[in-house]
């Protein structure tokens, strides 16, 4: 009778677990339908959006996986084994690029930041870069080389690589930041990129598997004709499915509606220069490059190590190769599930320190079993489940950065605050260039052109100790500049949005453009923030410890918020609008020799209806149009531009008191 009365008792239980399990599978159903075109309260993007954003990343990261197969480096088996270049002709070749790259980067970032597009800031670069970019790739592969001279393969993988660089760093770069855009909440954006890494993670899970096990009957990765299969397959292909991300997706950026002139380059990098935490990110980046060499321990253990060590044929290695690439590839999911709950938890600056601790563990762990290829493999795994957190965090604290510098200039800056430091970024991947390819793996190992040493032990394992050691310092050195000086705080950042959303209200306001709920929602903002702090000043002086620094913390948040009432009685505001006053004491035909055109057009075409698809068309097309003449003259006088437009700020914040007490507000249509 007992057991039976427990049998019962455990029946129940399972079917209430049963029912419990059913019961939130139908409130996760319930919950995609209901936001599936409208996102969730206090959040901007609907799963339909989300969804379409990560489709597209599969194919973003399809071409630019073939993409990176042209590379400018002896360690490509593309370059180096298929058609046999040196080591020494690929370096020089490379430096010669990089120096290119100097001018390239900051243009691209000017272009990016200075446009104007009815679809967007970014979203066209998914369209105009994606597809030239497979194009190029795939042309590439069915170029004779059978025929061709040493010479004629070197200077056709060098064209390929400068065409390259004029098209694919823009679809990268508009894939990642479009991410930033499509919410002002820090929260919701690691969300999506967690969401969006965890499904594009696919696509190196499937290249990893197939491109081996083609590559192995086709000749191996050391044989032009595997790549005749892998660059028109997920080169085209990838650029194709990459279209969902432009079709199916949103860029919101909390920005008045009133017209906004374009950055000029050398003002955009000077405002840049300022930003202290995108000068800890570079910094931090630029040591963390003395791991460039590890990537080649992975693919020589993988492709030389394994068939060499388990006297595999070119197929059989192929098919391995396949495998243990795509249980490397799965070490993502576990992480990226992990993600959220530890942003959450110790935040996202916090999960990047504990990825760069674990990183040189996993380092220190290959280099003591470099000669156990299985344990290796584990290490390496290791490696990349953790490496996986800074796919989340780099993208969420990229945003960050550019909410920051918003707050602090006025100006986003996407695509300059990306290139800013990047001479200097330039210069340092140069010198990381030489010192792994030309110093330590040529002159020091003696890895010139012969590849095939690398199926000898005696050769692979103390090279590729040299590329784990490297990169071991690289880490170490590089939490130095992270810890700090990038000191921003989730609690800041939140009041970094709060603080933008209170300027566009304020500015919108006075142009007459408020949205519905705009300006009621910059009151609340700010009386929320101005009774949260007494409420935490009571608090205070009860609490000890971690909650009595996290009080701190949120404390200093609270009162940027409230400190912007007074923003124009700090004494660099009052410096910058004396000088701002002075200059406009001259007029713009004394200071530039030309006529300032009227607002009259732009303002017809911003009044223009939007109920319609087409309004909206026409609406764009008539801005665009309005906005040429403006544009030109904005790039001459951009210096009185902004002055004028300080004062006019200063005009509404001395307003302060009315616009905020004021119960009720009329909303312009």
């Amino acid at each position: 009778m007992v057991f039976l009365h427990y049998a019962k008792n455990k029946k129940s239980v399972r079917e209430l677990f049963m029912e419990k399990s059913k019961n939130k599978v139908g409130n996760v159903l319930k919950s995609v339908k209901e936001h599936w075109k409208n996102p969730p309260e206090g959040r901007y993007i609907p799963y339909k959006e989300i969804l379409s954003y990560s489709i597209g990343g599969i194919g973003v990261k399809f071409v630019l996986y073939t993409v990176s197969y042209i590379g400018l480096s002896a360690t490509s088996l593309l370059a180096g084994a298929a058609l046999g270049l040196k080591n020494g002709d690929l370096v020089k070749l490379n430096l010669i690029a990089t120096v290119i790259g100097m001018f390239l980067g900051p243009l691209r970032g000017m272009i990016i930041d200075n446009t104007r597009s009815k679809n967007g800031k970014f979203r066209p670069y998914l369209i105009y870069a994606g597809i030239p970019s497979a194009v190029v790739t795939t042309v590439f592969a069915f170029l004779p080389f059978e025929s061709m001279s040493y010479n004629g393969k070197l200077w056709s993988l060098f064209i390929t690589y400068m065409m390259l660089q004029l098209c694919y760093p823009f679809y990268d770069q508009a894939y990642t930041t479009l991410v930033q855009v499509m919410s002002p909440n820090s929260t919701e954006r690691a969300d999506v990129i967690t969401i969006s890494t965890f499904i594009y993670s696919l696509a190196p899970s499937v290249m990893g598997f197939v491109v081996p096990i083609v590559a192995g009957f086709a000749g191996g990765l050391e044989h032009i004709n595997a790549y005749r299969v892998i660059m028109p397959v997920f080169g085209i292909g990838g650029a194709l499915l990459g279209i969902f991300s432009y079709a199916g997706t949103k860029e919101r950026i909390i920005v008045s509606k009133d017209y906004s002139p374009k950055v000029p380059f050398f003002q955009g990098i000077g405002a840049g220069i300022l930003n202290k935490y995108q000068w800890a990110r570079s910094i931090t980046s630029w040591f963390i490059l003395l791991q460039a060499g590890v990537g080649n321990v992975t693919t020589w253990y993988f492709y030389y190590g394994i068939k060499d060590t388990l006297g595999l044929t070119t197929e059989q290695q192929g098919v391995l190769n396949g495998t243990l690439t795509t249980i490397i590839g799965a070490a993502a999911t576990p992480a990226m599930l992990l993600s959220p709950f530890l942003i959450r938890k110790i935040g996202k600056r916090n999960l990047f320190i504990m990825y760069v601790v674990c990183s040189v563990f996993c380092f220190a762990g290959m280099y003591v079993f470099i000669e156990q290829i299985w344990v290796l493999f584990v290490f390496i795994w290791l490696r990349g489940f953790f490496s996986t957190f800074t796919l989340i965090t780099d993208g969420a604290m990229n945003a960050d950065v550019l909410d920051y510098q918003q707050y602090k200039t006025g100006e986003r800056l996407e695509g300059l605050m990306s290139q800013f430091v990047g001479i200097i970024g330039t210069f340092v991947s140069m010198g990381v260039t030489y010192l792994i390819q030309t110093i330590i793996m040529q002159n020091h190992y003696g890895l010139v052109n012969n590849y095939d040493d690398l199926y000898n032990v005696s050769f692979r394992e103390p090279l590729s100790k040299g590329m784990i050691a490297l990169a071991a310092v690289g880490y170490v050195i590089s939490l130095i500049p992270f810890i700090t000086m990038y000191t921003l705080t989730e609690e800041e950042h939140e009041a970094h949005i709060s603080v933008l959303k209170i300027r566009a209200a304020l500015e919108d306001y006075a142009t007459e453009c408020l949205s519905e709920g705009e300006l009621e929602e910059a009151k609340n903002i700010y009386a929320d923030a101005v009774n949260e702090l007494e409420i935490c000043r009571d608090r205070i002086d009860k609490v000890k410890g971690k909650e009595k620094r996290k009080l701190k913390n949120k404390m200093k948040a609270l009162q940027i918020v409230i400190n912007e009432k007074d923003r124009f009685n700090d004494p660099k505001m009052i410096k910058k609008t004396e000088k701002a006053k002075e200059l406009l004491s001259h007029s713009v035909e004394e200071l530039y020799g030309i006529s300032e055109p009227t607002m009259d057009k732009y303002n017809a075409a911003n009044a223009m209806s939007e109920s319609t698809k087409e309004e909206i068309r026409s609406k764009s097309a008539a801005l665009k149009e309005a906005s040429k003449e403006l544009d030109h003259f904005h790039k001459k006088a951009y210096a009185y531009i902004q002055a004028r437009k300080l004062l006019k700020q200063l005009e509404y914040y001395s307003h302060w008191s009315d616009i905020f007490s004021s119960e009720s507000v009329e909303i312009s249509e």
